[in-house]
């Protein structure tokens, strides 16, 4: 199953339980672009790729950006319309690699919530920065946060607990190769029937920052910080 379908037959069913609390979510997205200095300064366009529900798009709106949400999957723009209110959001529903070629001039552009693993190869992470390199206006900034796949875990520390509730279980499996992970989403549910389990699988690129920083570098985007917070590594980068 590759990642779309794995969004759209399984994980998007219930991403917005597996992800928490979205006022308490959004806001530490919102206090993150605040801390960096993340505001409007010249033509305000702000690029989301791989919105979802929007944890970065309405914060992001609040701040005074014209937002463009991209993300692939149906019901988490369904769900992100329904939370963003009144704010300056488009939401777009197209594949990360098909509007990347085409972004209109933007100051910021923003893939975070480990996205950048979820494309197909690292050549595609690599022609995605170059396309949002020449999106960017002079001084626009581009905004990653993703899981470091570096060490890879072994035995039972494959095996990581997301959440759980009365209701649901969620368990994510993750087996690694050379330059993929096979991620297993394992899904226990309560119907009136018993408990239900539902598994899919879908592979990630290893995403490791010294892969990040080295094709920023090739790029021409200067790197302006680069920190770990919460197991997502968060890097700022600037044309």
């Amino acid at each position: 199953m590759n990642t779309k379908e794995h969004y759209d037959h399984h994980l998007g069913d219930f991403y917005d339980w597996m992800v928490g609390d979205f006022t308490t979510k959004q806001q530490e997205q919102y206090d993150f672009f605040v801390a960096h200095h993340i505001v409007p300064q010249s033509n305000g366009v702000a690029i989301d790729l791989g919105a979802g529900h929007g944890l970065q798009s309405i914060p992001l709106a609040s701040l005074g950006f014209q937002v463009q949400a991209v993300d692939f999957n149906e019901q988490l723009l369904a769900q992100l319309k329904v939370k963003s209110g009144g704010y300056d959001i488009q939401m777009i529903q197209e594949d990360l690699m098909l509007f990347a070629q085409h972004m209109p001039a933007a100051e910021l552009i923003v893939c975070m919530g480990d996205t950048i693993a979820h494309l197909d190869a690292f050549e595609d992470l690599q022609a995605m920065i170059t396309h949002c390199y020449r999106a960017l206006v002079p001084g626009g900034k581009l905004v990653f946060s993703y899981r470091d796949y570096s060490a890879v875990l072994t035995g039972t520390q494959r095996f990581i607990p997301v959440k759980a509730d009365e209701n649901r279980i969620l368990t994510c499996i993750l087996d690694y190769a050379e330059d993929k992970v096979m991620v297993t989403d394992q899904l226990y549910e309560k119907t009136e029937k018993g408990w239900v389990q539902k598994i899919s699988a879908y592979q990630k690129i290893r995403v490791t920052p010294e892969i990040v920083h080295r094709y920023l570098k090739q790029t021409g985007l200067k790197e302006v910080t680069s920190e770990n917070s919460n197991r997502m590594i968060y890097t700022i980068a600037e044309k």
